[in-house]
């Protein structure tokens, strides 16, 4: 089983560790006494286990190593000897203070895959800044596309900057670990944005038009966006002609197929979408999905998270000892998020030391485990 050491924290790069997990790897991560990663502190808990945490860690093996000590050090060094990855979001300063940079472990493991992930780069001059989910997204440009149109920039709903870097992060370690290199993957938030923001920023570099904030709403199609109904809310998502004609038909607004161009209904983006507004809040979110699907019209309601859950997400949940996970979607394995150094003794029993020799490095500092 391919090995993979993690050195991380908040999402990104337990993120990466939880989907390598997910697909069979030995995933063990290395944490700092006293704390570990700094999601453990983030309440609620059950059980012992922060559920913040539990959702980017599931399937691992924690172990705690005080890296400044040089027992902890030679223990790190073993693992680096018997590890095929190592994935890390510390800042560059603090990797080459730890002796834990990739031009160190190149030499005591000359075949690892080191990924590292920083918000701009480790060759930056920002190398070393702090960056979150929602600053990346600032700096991006995109929080400036989100939201409505005469509001402020708004966050995505979840921490997509963090998820696509660590999607990324994992494509790429993928696709090292299948050519057999040795490679170091300098990883950085910033770009990964700008590589998969798409048909925005092809539009700003060809056309030199900046995105404006739409809400729900396309920004090339109509009509593509939320309608309020007499009880809640649908999306309908016209992407062609025929569609929107199906949709004129479904709605006997027969008048409104003039629009026979997603060009012309571009142009009058205001009066479709008002007069069709009209039509939706005179009736319930679910007769007019049952209306325009029989219509063959792409349509769904906009559920709550609840109502997702119940619908669709349940099929992927399971439970242990009282905290609620969700598996990963092709892999049906119930994994559970570890408690802080968990795993160190029996990590180390497999790197050759014996119980007495652990016990002594625990009085010492140097490892933490879990208590019982």
């Amino acid at each position: 089983m391919n090995r993979v050491l993690e050195l991380g924290s908040n999402i990104s790069a337990p993120l990466i560790g939880e989907i390598l997990a997910d697909l069979g790897f030995d995933v063990i991560k290395i944490e700092p006494p006293p704390y570990g990663d700094d999601r453990r502190r983030i309440k609620p808990e059950i059980n012992g286990i922060s559920v913040y945490f539990a959702s980017t860690n599931r399937g691992k093996r924690s172990i705690v190593i005080n890296l400044k000590t040089n027992e902890g050090y030679e223990i790190f060094k073993k693992l680096v000897k018997s590890a095929k990855i190592l994935i890390t979001n510390y800042r560059p300063s603090a990797l080459k203070r730890l002796k834990i940079d990739y031009e160190t472990l190149k030499e005591i493991n000359p075949n690892i895959i080191y990924c590292s992930i920083t918000g701009f780069g480790n060759f930056s001059k920002e190398a070393d800044n702090p960056a979150y989910d929602a600053t990346i997204l600032a700096l991006s440009g995109l929080m400036d596309m989100t939201g409505e149109e005469k509001g402020p920039p708004a966050k995505f709903a979840t921490s997509i900057s963090d998820i696509i870097t660590a999607l990324m992060g994992t494509i790429l370690i993928l696709a090292s670990l299948n050519k057999g290199e040795s490679v170091f993957i300098d990883l950085p938030m910033i770009y990964t944005q700008f590589y998969l923001m798409l048909e925005d920023a092809y539009m700003y570099l060809n056309t030199n038009v900046i995105p404006k904030r739409m809400g729900s709403a396309h920004r090339y199609l109509v009509p593509y966006q939320a309608f309020k109904t007499a009880d809640g809310y649908i999306y309908v998502a016209v992407f062609t002609d025929e569609q929107y004609f199906k949709l004129c038909k479904a709605l006997g607004r027969e008048d409104l197929a003039m629009f026979d161009t997603n060009q012309k209904r571009l142009e009058n983006r205001e009066y479709i979408v008002n007069e069709l507004q009209k039509i939706f809040e005179n009736n319930t979110r679910e007769y007019w999905v049952k209306v325009l699907s029989d219509a063959d019209v792409p349509v769904a309601p906009v559920l709550n998270l609840a109502e997702a859950f119940q619908r669709y997400g349940n099929k992927l949940v399971y439970e242990v000892n009282g905290m609620k996970y969700i598996m990963f979607p092709f892999n049906k394995k119930e994994t559970v998020a570890p408690r802080l150094g968990e795993h160190t003794r029996e990590i180390l029993l497999e790197l050759g030391y014996d119980n007495d020799e652990i016990n002594n490095l625990i009085k010492k500092g140097v490892i933490m485990e879990a208590s019982k």
